[in-house]
């Protein structure tokens, strides 16, 4: 799961919002909208165990101009944990939109200055937070972008993902991100990236979201290769769906924190996989629900809805 870029995240339906996907952060919009950093404390200390507190981060730092009230909410990151490691996942959210979303040839030297500027004071705040408590997965989490961004390599990114599964286990959108860096275009491998995604869902509970990361994996291989048919194969398919029916098809399964992208990871790769049947049941689940990777706009999440409706509860 790449991050995404805030530049597209601006003027979106109300479809991406990240409260329509999960109603109970609509507190924490309404703290951060009023400044009352006393109850985003609060909300955080009051999330359920099984929720990764990483997706309520990830509603924060979506929000326009949020860092400036976090460089001094709570006494300012240096006095408050919470309030550094939601400055610094914002911090890295504005190094990727400063950057842009063109390829590295395309990407101005003004541009990738920026991005790394921004990026490195992330890091730093990041790893303030993380030392002083290192339990926190967000911060972990984040800073699995940071390496990436960095170009710090496989053997740190390595190091923080355990960090992370230490603190959380089985940290499901720390996993999606180390999938990031285990492909090819971040310095890995392809057998390394099977790998790694075959554990997350080997090792993870049955209905837990986990093993949405063989279906990420089977997905980054297919753009490695250049092309779907990769996916169609028997045995990727079988595989794809196999972790489909382990996770978000398995009667355990429940809509926890990061639900809605387990199922639109699903739905993308069974749909190119040509299994309609099997993106049909992921499509009725989310509704009009749309989330920005994997799908590269509304226009296609919409398209794709379209050709299965009437098929497995597709309205």
């Amino acid at each position: 799961m790449p991050l995404p870029n805030l530049s597209l995240l601006l003027g979106k339906s109300s479809y991406h919002d990240r409260v329509y996907h999960y109603p109970d952060l609509a507190p924490l919009r309404a703290a951060l909208q009023a400044k009352d950093w006393p109850a985003v404390v609060a909300f955080f200390g009051g999330l359920p165990e099984h929720d990764d507190p990483t997706v309520a981060t990830g509603m924060v730092v979506e929000t326009r101009s949020v860092e400036k009230f976090l460089r001094g909410a709570g006494g300012g990151p240096a006095a408050s944990t919470l309030a550094g490691s939601l400055l610094g996942a914002r911090l890295v959210i504005m190094a990727w939109a400063a950057r842009g979303s063109a390829s590295a040839r395309q990407t101005t030297n003004r541009q990738f200055k920026a991005f790394h500027q921004i990026l490195l004071e992330a890091e730093q705040v990041l790893g303030e937070v993380t030392a002083a408590n290192p339990g926190d997965v967000a911060a972990w989490t984040w800073r699995l972008a940071t390496a990436r961004g960095l170009g710090m390599g496989q053997e740190e990114a390595n190091r923080r993902y355990a960090r992370a599964a230490k603190a959380r286990a089985n940290p499901f959108l720390a996993q999606l991100g180390h999938i990031q860096q285990l492909c090819p275009k971040w310095g890995g491998t392809l057998e390394a990236m099977h790998a790694f995604a075959r554990a997350c869902a080997d090792g993870a509970p049955a209905g837990s979201l986990n093993a949405t990361a063989v279906a990420e994996a089977h997905l980054e291989h297919a753009y490695h290769d250049g092309g779907f048919a990769y996916l169609r194969q028997p045995a990727v398919l079988a595989e794809i769906q196999d972790a489909a029916a382990r996770s978000v098809g398995h009667p355990d399964y429940r809509q926890v924190h990061g639900w809605v992208q387990a199922e639109s990871s699903f739905a993308y790769v069974l749909w190119h996989a040509g299994d309609r049947p099997g993106a049909a049941a992921r499509m009725a689940r989310l509704g009009n629900r749309v989330t920005d990777f994997p799908w590269s706009d509304e226009n296609e999440f919409e398209a794709v809805r379209r050709s299965l409706r009437g098929i497995g509860g597709v309205r």
